[in-house]
């Protein structure tokens, strides 16, 4: 996926890109600081490189050269090779003239510079029971294709992959895309996945499918970094990066799937546990209705969508099964929250995402936070997903994005095409 760096150094390093040291704050004095690391002419070029690709991202307008030099604090030398190295590896190119309106200045316009998001690609996967959908994104996240596929939910973990190598093929080949610009992916599972993002360890509802080794499949397949991720984790990073969690750093999304999970942001990062398994909310062990004892199986089972049907179409008996629904779910995770005191719970309508059925969501949402703000200190704020169907794909396009992206802030040349 990368070839080495090298060049001449012509400059500094770039401001912006040093990092900064922060001192623990309990401690009164400053030690000594280290010796410098020793830096190499690739390493510094690198840097620059970064330095420069950034400040192109993130102008308000397509910078100028003369913008790029003031911005990067680098000679007018440097920044012309770095960005003619930029330009060859398609990361970068020259923004089209903008109108003058109707005014005519003497001499050639100064040639501004804009990024090109469609230099590569990432893809996400959303894998569930009964179907599977792959998302070609650019690397502003903007969708290129979709491709959804109905499966069987008794397919075994092989035929499983090869439904995902299927429509990953399929949006590939829709967009007209070169596989070898398609520079990282994510697949969403259910189940658990090990800390290390690369093995599901369990997924009770799919058989076989800790056994098939998508990641390697998908790896040798595309030739790029190839991640797994819950289902639940993900919705949350999707939620927050394209849904209603963006102001917030301490959130839950609790999925309504066939099995209940969360997924859980503290400090703006996802929270994964010692074992990857932080979020696994359906082993909870969930009160039973009043006229019933207590479930002897942990989760929550999905409800009925009969009755969610009848619940939005105003159906009184089915509206009160769906606000007790609200209060057991509420029950069954007031201790999470409690333990890790979020400023927003999102819910994950699951069965309850059609648009038809947003009455007897937001009557969900309702019950659950009334009964929740009863048992806890410090009661959330509550509300229904934005992206509905979409949470958990958008996630995977978001940590597949996070991958290329760490790449683009340290040696972005080293993404020139393969």
């Amino acid at each position: 996926m990368s070839r080495g760096l090298g060049g001449r150094d012509e400059g500094s390093p770039a401001t912006a890109a040093v990092p900064q040291t922060r001192w623990p704050a309990d401690q009164g004095t400053e030690p000594d600081p280290p010796l410098p690391a020793v830096v190499g002419v690739a390493d510094l070029r690198a840097t620059n490189a970064a330095a420069i690709l950034a400040a192109v991202r993130s102008a308000e307008r397509h910078p100028r050269l003369s913008e790029l030099v003031k911005a990067t604090k680098l000679s007018r030398p440097t920044v012309e090779a770095i960005v003619d190295e930029l330009a060859d590896c398609g990361l970068i190119e020259t923004a089209p003239a903008e109108s003058a309106r109707g005014l005519r200045s003497p001499g050639r316009p100064a040639r501004r510079l804009r990024f090109r998001a469609r230099a590569g690609f990432v893809v996400g996967v959303d894998v569930r029971a009964r179907s599977v959908t792959a998302c070609l994104a650019d690397l502003d996240g903007r969708a290129v294709a979709v491709e959804r596929k109905a499966v069987r939910a008794d397919l075994t973990g092989r035929a499983r992959a090869r439904a995902v190598t299927t429509v990953i093929d399929a949006a590939i080949g829709r967009a007209g895309v070169d596989t070898r610009r398609v520079w990282a992916a994510t697949v969403g599972t259910p189940g658990l996945v090990d800390r290390d993002n690369l093995t599901i360890r369990q997924a009770d509802n799919l058989k076989d499918w800790a056994r098939a080794d998508i990641v390697g499949i998908l790896r040798d397949r595309l030739d790029c970094q190839v991640t797994v991720e819950n289902d639940a984790n993900l919705a949350a990073l999707g939620e927050r990066w394209r849904g209603v969690g963006g102001d917030t750093d301490e959130m839950i999304f609790v999925l309504l799937g066939e099995r209940l999970g969360a997924g859980v942001i503290t400090d703006g990062r996802l929270l994964r546990g010692h074992h990857g398994a932080a979020g696994e909310i359906g082993f909870i062990h969930f009160p039973g209705l009043p006229s019933e004892p207590a479930p002897p199986r942990p989760g929550l089972p999905p409800q009925a969508t009969d009755t969610v049907r009848d619940a939005a179409a105003g159906d009184p008996d089915a509206a009160r099964a769906v606000a007790s629904y609200g209060q057991r779910l509420a029950d069954g995770i007031a201790p999470v929250l409690l333990a890790l005191d979020p400023a927003l719970v999102v819910l994950g309508t699951g069965p309850f995402g059609a648009p038809e059925l947003l009455p007897a969501a937001e009557l969900l949402l309702d019950a659950a936070q009334r009964h929740a703000d009863g048992l806890l200190v410090d009661p959330p704020r509550w509300r229904l997903s934005a992206l509905t169907d979409e949470a958990v794909i958008t996630g995977a396009v978001r940590l597949a994005l996070s991958s290329v992206e760490a790449v683009l802030r340290t040696r972005p040349t080293s993404l020139a095409p393969r």
